[in-house]
């Protein structure tokens, strides 16, 4: 498949926020906090108004730009004080995390999606390319492209829903493939699909998402679902565990989510700044604490 391509200077307003990455300094916020005479974050904050360096970044206005981030940056206060637990979160050989690593992992997952969000659209727009919005072309190994939504995005398309006993069933992944029509879903018109983790949209090959324009640009951009504000760098420092089985009828509550601590961050290598920008992207990853790793989507 050709490639799109895009040069440094077309990127530079993305490129400016992957230099100064946001976790060191929220590493640095909870070391304070935990370590000195604070009983607030606020209070913390209120110290950070000069400019510091901190693994190997300058910020200039340190509480500035952490100030967004204040609701969230809360979450740390239950370390001195009962709050809200965090989610349940486990290490890779699935046993509880401490309380601080828990909530280092929880508010660091949380404010790197925002970061992420901001950074992933300066750097989408120059590149005009709809590697996100279209079903595999011929020569891939993939049947089809997955979107997921949430339940009230999918009222964004004019599409036809599969939600059946058979679809919550299972997944898009599942084997034997979910028929439709007497044929394997992908093989099919694009549709929603309400599967047992939820619902996405499925691309089968050489469609579009119907909200492209006839330039290739999105229809519904200012609304777009989640998933779209993320391309194509994700924050993969927590990874949510499938969900048992669906509660049983009359069950009045769902099970709580569980995540994994990955710690990593993930760039997806069919992106075309992503290939420009692999070696920003892998000191962003660095200085964030966390491991970078560059997989290709599409094959």
């Amino acid at each position: 498949m050709p490639q799109a391509s895009v040069a440094k200077s077309q990127l530079r307003a993305g490129r400016r926020l992957l230099a100064r990455p946001l976790l060191p300094l929220v590493q640095l916020v909870q070391l304070l906090y935990l370590t000195g005479p604070f009983a607030r974050i606020e209070e913390v904050l209120e110290q950070l108004q000069e400019p510091l360096a901190t693994a190997g970044v300058n910020y200039p206005e340190p509480d500035l730009v952490l100030a967004p981030h204040r609701e969230i940056l809360r979450r740390f206060e239950a370390l001195k004080e009962p709050g809200a637990a965090p989610a349940t979160i486990l290490d890779e050989q699935h046993q509880p995390l401490s309380l601080l690593e828990a909530l280092a992992a929880e508010v660091g997952q949380a404010i790197l999606e925002r970061e992420l969000e901001e950074i992933n659209s300066l750097l989408c727009g120059p590149c005009g390319c709809t590697l996100c919005c279209t079903g595999p072309s011929p020569e891939m190994a993939q049947d089809f492209f997955e979107i997921p939504l949430a339940s009230a995005e999918t009222r964004l398309f004019s599409l036809p829903r599969i939600d059946s006993p058979a679809s919550r069933a299972g997944g898009s992944a599942a084997e034997p493939p979910l028929l439709r029509e007497g044929l394997p879903f992908y093989q099919g018109a694009p549709a929603i699909y309400h599967w047992h983790q939820g619902w996405s949209l499925i691309l089968p090959r050489q469609s579009l998402c119907p909200q492209l324009d006839e330039h290739g640009g999105c229809q519904i951009y200012p609304h777009r679902p989640q998933v779209c504000r993320r391309p194509q760098i994700f924050a993969y420092l927590l990874e949510e565990q499938p969900a048992p089985a669906p509660p049983r009828p009359g069950a009045e509550d769902s099970p709580a989510p569980v995540y994994l601590a990955r710690h990593k961050l993930l760039a997806i290598w069919d992106c075309p700044y992503v290939r420009t920008l692999q070696d920003e992207i892998a000191r962003f990853a660095e200085a964030s604490g966390l491991e970078p790793v560059f997989r290709a989507n599409k094959e």
